[in-house]
């Protein structure tokens, strides 16, 4: 082979690794992300988080076993630096301790992709059911800004009422998920 054959090889081993890092991402990114926002409750936080999670993932992109899956490992990478985020993040009123972030990140661990998907479907199916206002301040609390205190202040109530609400809108989402991952399970049992 030529020496000038040498770097045209190279370049196209370089493209095709771009096309394939790319096309693995746009395919799994919202699960990427939606993993990293279930262990980090800011959006922007857990928007940080992806772009850096992307850069060590293309870093890392030549140790990545083909044989794997992608998101799989993606999502440990990922763990990794969220856990690695909270630790510098120290204690702040809006987030856990390191341990029982560690322990929410060892229990969603636990859980496939498959089984992921479906308790997020779950979840998506769940939010419609809701009371158009417990939907409004689900929104206002968790993507808008301010947090509970800016809703409460907007909605001339204490914070502690908003907690509450928050709770009970919880208590329901919880108790609609169990039923309707258990009647995709089990729905002979429920008829």
């Amino acid at each position: 082979m030529s020496p000038v054959a040498l770097p045209l090889v190279q370049m196209k081993a370089d493209s095709d690794r771009k096309v394939e890092f790319a096309d693995y991402l746009r395919q799994h990114q919202s699960q990427l992300f939606g993993y990293i926002h279930s262990l980090i409750r800011d959006l922007n936080d857990a928007d940080d988080l992806f772009q850096q999670t992307t850069v060590i993932l293309w870093n890392k992109f030549n140790d990545f076993d083909r044989q794997r899956s992608f998101v799989a490992w993606a999502c440990g990478v990922a763990r990794l630096e969220v856990a690695n985020f909270l630790r510098a993040r120290g204690r702040q009123r809006l987030y856990f301790t390191d341990e029982l972030n560690l322990l929410l990140i060892e229990a969603q661990d636990e859980l496939t992709p498959l089984e992921l998907d479906d308790r997020r479907a779950a979840l998506t199916q769940c939010v419609a059911k809701l009371r158009e206002r417990d939907r409004r301040l689900l929104d206002e609390c968790y993507r808008g800004d301010g947090g509970v205190h800016a809703a409460a202040d907007r909605h001339r109530r204490s914070a502690q009422s908003v907690y509450n609400s928050l709770r009970r809108i919880r208590k329901a989402l919880f108790e609609c998920i169990r039923r309707t991952l258990a009647q995709k399970t089990q729905p002979e049992l429920l008829r």
